[in-house]
Formats: structure tokens, C-alpha cells, sequence
């Protein structure tokens, strides 16, 4: 009678283990297929810019600049044979750099008047770096211009980007979205990953959606009239925000703010990461405003659903080995769609070698800056923010 009972419990595990086996491995089918479903929706999300008619003004350039030496003399080389008289000032701001950023602006400066300088010493404690940085120099520009925000590492074709900024009207933000450019193992399984997360679950089309609350814009280029700007709350509004581009598009949005996504990956890039420690430094700059402000359980819960979700269909190795056949079939099933989704993601950035084979990489450096954002803290332009 004891050994029945046993076999019937054992049975009875068996089917349980099973049964939670499909059901996990049929969820992640369901959410990457959803993702794919999204990037498709996402890439058509771009305004057709030949078509895109608005009355061109003046555009102000502001760059902020810390420890911009490597970027600076390239981008003020070619910006200054630009003669489009579109360009009415080009305000940089030296960010308490240590390096020889103030002396290549001021080199160009004495070649170009348009050319202008904001230095800052002290950093109030009200504020993080870059918004402050930002909202410094907006002050210098004048009412009738656009703002044309651009990274010191953004390079390509200026004069484009500059005519294309030209025609933003009031009530409207374009944000341009460049290619990010790659030249390592690391940087080229982590743009895939990032890529596809980023377009599948967070992509251009919950932006234009109106009913959709989520905004997001690209920081290191996007353009806006100084009305537009100071309606949304400026750069005073997300002041204590490491990704301060992210709730700038969100206070667009609740002000009824149309974001605009310019498809520049042909005429723009940025250079994505180096090694090891800038990936995971980057993800948990990003990740650190999400995690001061959810719960310890959802923490906790948002990491479990994360490594189930990278790692789970890995399980079909073993099943395989215990000749589960059945199982692994469809556990693979899952594999093969994370793949496929994680390898269109990389498709969005020019990525065409299968890298999504080897997404376990990435997935375990995103896992390892989730917990550091919220346990260890950020360390960004040299300077640290904990919880």
C-alpha cells in the first residue's frame, strides 16, 4: 500500500514538474513572439522626412561636454565647414572635465563665432551633471531657434541633421535615431540583446501612441522649439534623473508633446560599448531609475522573471540528455524564438551574424547590473550614485 502511495505521489510530481516545464516554456513563446510582434509595429513607426513640411528657422546647438577630448576635435573640425547659415549658435558647456576639453573649444572658437562657451565649476547639489549642463545652456538660446541637443560623441552627416531639426514646429520634439556603431565580440552580443528588448518591448511605436503613457527619445539627438522646451518643464524637471532623456519623453507626452522618430541610422552613428565594464555600467545607469523606485519584492520578482525568461529554454540540453523528448521539443521551441527575436533585434542596427546564439553573455551582464544598480549603485562620468 506504501509503495503505491509513493508511486502515485512520484506520479503525481512528475506530471506537476511537466506540467510547469510547457507552461513556462509556452509563456516565453508568447512574449518574444509578442516582441517580434512590436519591433515589426516599432520600424514603421519612423515620419517619412521627405514628406515632413515645416517652416525652417534658426537652430542653436547645444553640446555638453565633460572629458570630450577624444570626440570634440573631429566634431568641431567638420562643424565648422558647415557655412549653412540654418546654424545660429553652437553652445558647448565644459562639464568640470580634467582633460584638454576647454582648450579645443576655445581653439575653435577663435576660428568660428558662432561658437560659444559655458563653463561650470561647481555643481549644485539640487541637480545631476547632464541636465544641469543641458539647462545652462538652453538659457542662452534665443526664443525664435530651435534647440538641436547633440551628444560630443554623435558623428555624421551635421549639415543633415541640422536641416532636418530646422523644420521642427511647436508642440513637436524629433528625435533622431542613430546607428549604433560596433567593433567588438562583447559590444556586438549586447547591441542585439539591447536592441531587441529596447524595439520589441519599449519601442517607437508606444511613443506615438497617445493612450500609451510610455515615452522615450533618443538624448544624444533630438530637437525642440524653446516654447515646446520650457512647457514640458525643461531639463529643471528631471534635474535628479541619470536617464534624464527617458522622463523628458514622458513629461512630453502628459503634455500632449508629438515625438517625432527620424530613421538616421544611415546618416548618423554613435559608438556603442568597449568591454565588459562600460556595457554594465551603462545597463545600470539605466536600470537605477527603475530601481529606486519599485519594491524589494517586485525587485526581486523583475530579476526571477528575467532569468527564467534568458535561461529557462537552456534546459533542453538536459531534458535531451534524460531522453525527455517531448519536453525538450518544445522547450526548444522557446529557444529558437528567444533567438529569432533576439536576432531581428540586432537586424534593427545592422547586426547580421547570429550573435543571438550566444545571448547568454548579455543576459548575464544585464542580470549582474540589475542587482549592482540596486545594491552597489552607478557610477557615471566618474561620479557615483547609490540608493
Amino acid at each position: 500500500m506504501r509503495i503505491g502511495l509513493r508511486v502515485n505521489a512520484m506520479e503525481i510530481v512528475s506530471t506537476i514538474i511537466k506540467a510547469f516545464i510547457i507552461i513556462i516554456s509556452l509563456s516565453i513563446v508568447a512574449i518574444f513572439l509578442y516582441g517580434i510582434k512590436n519591433i515589426v509595429k516599432s520600424m514603421k513607426s519612423f515620419i517619412n522626412i521627405e514628406k515632413y513640411d515645416g517652416k525652417k528657422s534658426k537652430v542653436s546647438i547645444v553640446i555638453p561636454a565633460r572629458n570630450e577630448e577624444k570626440n570634440l576635435e573631429d566634431m568641431l573640425f567638420s562643424m565648422t565647414r558647415i557655412k549653412n547659415e540654418i546654424i545660429d549658435k553652437i553652445i558647448l558647456v565644459n562639464d568640470r572635465s580634467t582633460d584638454l576639453t576647454e582648450e579645443i573649444i576655445k581653439k575653435y572658437m577663435n576660428l568660428d563665432k558662432r561658437i560659444e562657451l559655458i563653463s561650470i565649476s561647481n555643481l549644485p547639489k539640487s541637480w545631476f551633471p547632464k541636465p544641469y549642463a543641458l539647462y545652462l545652456a538652453t538659457r542662452k538660446v534665443p526664443i525664435g531657434d530651435v534647440i538641436l541637443f547633440l551628444d560630443a560623441d554623435v558623428k555624421g552627416d551635421y549639415d543633415k541633421i541640422v536641416d532636418i531639426s530646422s523644420r521642427t514646429k511647436e508642440g513637436q520634439i524629433i528625435s533622431f535615431v542613430p546607428y549604433f556603431y560596433c567593433n567588438k565580440f562583447y559590444c556586438y552580443t549586447s547591441q542585439s540583446l539591447l536592441s531587441a528588448l529596447m524595439v520589441g518591448y519599449f519601442g517607437y511605436n508606444r511613443t506615438i501612441n497617445k493612450n500609451d503613457r510610455f515615452g522615450l527619445l533618443f538624448g544624444c539627438c533630438f530637437s525642440i522649439r524653446p516654447y515646446t522646451y520650457n512647457e514640458i518643464g525643461s531639463h529643471a524637471s528631471v534635474k535628479k534623473e541619470l536617464v534624464e532623456d527617458k522622463q523628458l519623453a514622458t513629461n512630453a507626452k502628459s503634455k500632449n508633446v508629438r515625438i517625432l522618430y527620424v530613421d538616421s541610422r544611415k546618416f548618423i552613428y554613435t559608438k556603442s560599448w568597449d568591454n565588459y565594464y562600460s556595457i554594465k555600467n551603462l545597463l545600470s545607469r539605466l536600470f537605477y531609475d527603475y530601481a529606486k523606485n519599485i519594491k524589494s519584492i517586485s525587485f526581486y520578482l523583475l530579476f526571477i522573471g528575467l532569468l527564467l525568461l534568458f535561461y529557462f529554454p537552456y534546459i533542453f540540453i538536459p531534458l535531451l540528455i534524460f531522453k525527455q523528448l517531448f519536453l525538450s521539443m518544445i522547450v526548444l521551441i522557446s529557444f529558437f524564438i528567444e533567438n529569432i527575436f533576439i536576432y531581428i533585434g540586432g537586424l534593427t542596427n545592422n547586426i547580421r551574424k547570429p550573435y543571438s546564439l550566444l545571448y547568454f553573455i548579455s543576459a548575464y551582464i544585464l542580470l549582474i547590473a540589475l542587482l549592482e544598480s540596486k545594491y552597489r549603485g552607478v557610477v557615471w562620468k566618474g561620479t557615483s550614485y547609490k540608493l
